[in-house]
């Protein structure tokens, strides 16, 4: 992790850290929410000396989502919504296991307690599943980049939704070096798409 990296998480608001225990696979899912104290986009997010390490807050119009269910590690259901996708970023299906139920007991830990978390929409709205696309804000934290930076899930954008895709990538590229998350089990050694299309 850089310097630059450390002394923001450092000085970040730390709301809380959970420990759960993934039942299907015995291990260990450790998810540490750092939270900037900002629940709404600033102007930290578009001006200053730099970018900051990760989105402090929607750039957008949000909707309030109450979730009902966790479907996967990238696909919450929403009371009158639907079921959301979380877009830029992609984990393993719960069929590959134990990597799938890691990935969605990571989300699960991020959304634990909470009645409403906020949908950002970016230019396409919904997939060819019917799913609304969105940025899915819990406070101030994104957990799509969140999901990234853990090493639960890696990106993949499909334009023209791509607000947030140098924040993806650089969080990707410090997980990966880390050894976070899956990174450090070999859960992306057949990436989720490249297992979908049955590469490998």
């Amino acid at each position: 992790m850089n310097l630059r990296i450390a002394l923001v998480l450092i000085s970040a608001v730390c709301l809380g850290a959970c420990q759960v225990r993934d039942g299907a696979a015995g291990g260990r899912v450790e998810a540490d929410l750092a939270l900037s104290s900002n629940a709404s986009g600033d102007d930290e997010n578009r001006a200053g000396s730099g970018p900051p390490a990760w989105p402090r807050g929607p750039t957008g119009e949000t909707a309030h989502c109450v979730v009902t269910r966790i479907i996967d590690g990238d696909t919450i259901e929403c009371r009158n919504v639907g079921r959301v996708r979380l877009i830029g970023m992609d984990t393993p299906e719960l069929s590959q296991q134990p990597y799938g139920g890691q990935a969605k007991e990571a989300l699960r830990v991020m959304l634990v307690g909470r009645a409403e978390v906020a949908l950002e929409l970016d230019v396409e709205r919904r997939d060819s599943y019917d799913r609304l696309l969105a940025y899915v804000w819990v406070d101030s934290l994104m957990a799509n980049w969140a999901l990234v930076r853990q090493g639960w899930a890696v990106v993949l954008t499909y334009p023209p939704n791509v607000r947030y895709v140098d924040w993806f990538y650089a969080a990707q590229l410090e997980s990966r070096e880390e050894g976070a998350g899956l990174w450090n089990s070999g859960g992306f050694d057949c990436l989720p798409r490249d297992r979908r299309r049955g590469r490998c």
